[in-house]
């Protein structure tokens, strides 16, 4: 019996022996090859498709500019708010008058806002009060590079001219655009075809493409740039791929509306030892600002005035040798609509003479945003449409049915849409966003020119659509 239990043993410990020698054959085996094989396809787990060649491509090309903007700032200071906003008035009117000289229209330039801020000077923990600063921002769209040069050197003969400088820009820059994609999209076709000649393959349909165009909205040169880059997988012959491809492109655009409203904020302070004196100057310089509001037509409901508030100042609300006699501060914010632009103004010019009165803002709006901003939606749509069919016909394709369409603004790269298996994310063409001189073709010479005329209208557009 003793025999048969020592046979069992020493075959089970054999049979332990013979797995462990095994099990450390293979461990070496593996930590001898690399994790990674250069000849080895990595899978779609690592982010990259598992067939295919991917090339990127970079496209740019100059145009010269056939429009520019001069832009320049009037700006006037006095100790007295009432006559630094005056002279300011008064400086415009030069301007204007220079602008006719120079055959600039009504539709050529823009107004924008006036601003009248207090300006001060800080010294040894105090603030010293300086005076009134006046200020109003002027864009003239000129036809070629003389014109601005001419109206640039005419301004400097003003001391009240700040920050001159003159942007170029392309009219109309949309099929250039549209050209500029197109040869980055071929330019990624070759590239793809030398790459697979190189190792004897032969490239199939585009499985997968991103990238973005961009035309260059104002630039400090005599031309622009318009530039597209592109990113491209296109399968090998040979490979299986039965998806379907797809293009996708994201649109912003921007347009300018003449303004149908104009909102008027001004804020009244009063400093004071007094509480109950403060409280009765406030009341009565309220009835003026609301008095004037309703003489130029404003109906009382179109008057907002929002609740008072009474304080002790702050050390920092403390200027030059003023004592603890002025110890409280009573402010309050009155807003008010008008449908008049030349009402809007004369308002301004009332309440800037109006002792502690204050210009909190003046804003153009428009009433009916809702349905202009359908207006540009569409715009952005066959816009978005355009670019489709520019990046469908740079693969040698052709567009198909639209899929998919979206107002909802994402982060458009590193999204894979579609698997390169399953189906095909096309592209992403996003049209980068930056500040542009859009005026208006119909702005009206108006004599109220202290706050502008135009309102700006966004609208964000996603698309995605087939490609055959």
């Amino acid at each position: 019996m003793q025999n048969k239990v020592s046979c069992v043993v020493i075959i089970v410990l054999a049979f332990v022996c013979l797995v462990l020698s095994l099990s450390i054959g293979r461990a070496s085996d593996v930590a001898a090859q690399p994790k990674v094989s250069s000849l080895e396809p990595v899978s779609e787990q690592d982010g990259l498709p598992s067939s295919g060649v991917t090339v990127s491509s970079e496209e740019t090309k100059n145009f010269l500019a056939d429009e520019y903007v001069t832009s320049f700032k009037i700006v006037l200071k006095d100790k007295n708010k009432d006559v630094a906003y005056k002279r300011l008035n008064e400086s415009r009117e030069k301007i204007l008058a220079l602008l006719q000289k120079h055959s600039v229209g009504p539709q050529e330039y823009e107004l924008l806002s006036t601003s009248l801020e207090k300006e001060w000077n800080y010294a040894k923990g105090k603030r010293y009060f300086l005076g009134y600063t006046a200020s109003q921002t002027v864009k003239v769209v000129l036809h070629s590079k003389q014109e601005s040069d001419s109206l640039e050197f005419d301004l400097t003969s003003f001391a009240f001219v700040d920050d001159v400088s003159t942007l170029s820009r392309l009219k109309n820059a949309e099929a250039l655009e549209v050209d500029v994609i197109k040869s980055a999209c071929k330019k990624a076709s070759r590239l793809a075809e030398e790459n697979a000649h190189s190792v004897g393959a032969k490239v199939g349909k585009v499985i997968s493409v991103e990238g973005s165009s961009e035309v260059e909205k104002l630039s400090t040169s005599d031309s622009v740039e318009v530039s597209a880059s592109v990113s491209a997988t296109l399968s090998l012959d040979g490979v299986e791929n039965s998806g379907k491809s797809y293009v996708r492109v994201v649109q912003i655009e921007n347009k300018k509306f003449l303004a149908d409203k104009f909102v008027v904020t001004a804020n009244i302070t009063f400093d004071g030892a007094d509480k109950e004196a403060l409280f009765k100057d406030m009341t009565a310089r309220r009835g003026d600002v609301v008095q004037m509001a309703k003489d130029l037509g404003v109906a009382e409901s179109e008057i907002e005035a929002q609740s008072m508030t009474l304080r002790k100042k702050r050390k920092y609300e403390f200027y030059g040798n003023e004592s603890q006699k002025n110890a409280f501060r009573a402010n309050q914010r009155i807003t008010v609509n008008f449908t008049s632009k030349d009402a809007a103004g004369a308002f301004l010019d009332g309440i800037v003479g109006l002792e502690n009165v204050n210009v909190y803002k003046a804003e153009p709006v428009l009433k009916n945003e809702d349905s202009l901003r359908v207006q540009v939606t569409n715009i952005a749509g066959k816009k978005a449409m355009a670019r489709a069919k520019a990046i469908a016909e740079g693969f040698d394709g052709s567009l198909g049915k639209v899929v998919a369409v979206s107002n909802k603004p994402v982060d458009e790269f590193g999204t894979t849409v579609l698997g390169a298996r399953s189906g095909a994310m096309y592209s992403m063409f996003k049209r980068r966003s930056s500040p542009a001189y859009d005026l208006l073709s119909n702005s009206p010479p108006e004599s109220g020119m202290n706050i502008a005329d135009s309102v700006s209208v966004s609208a964000y557009l996603a698309i995605m659509a087939e490609i055959e």
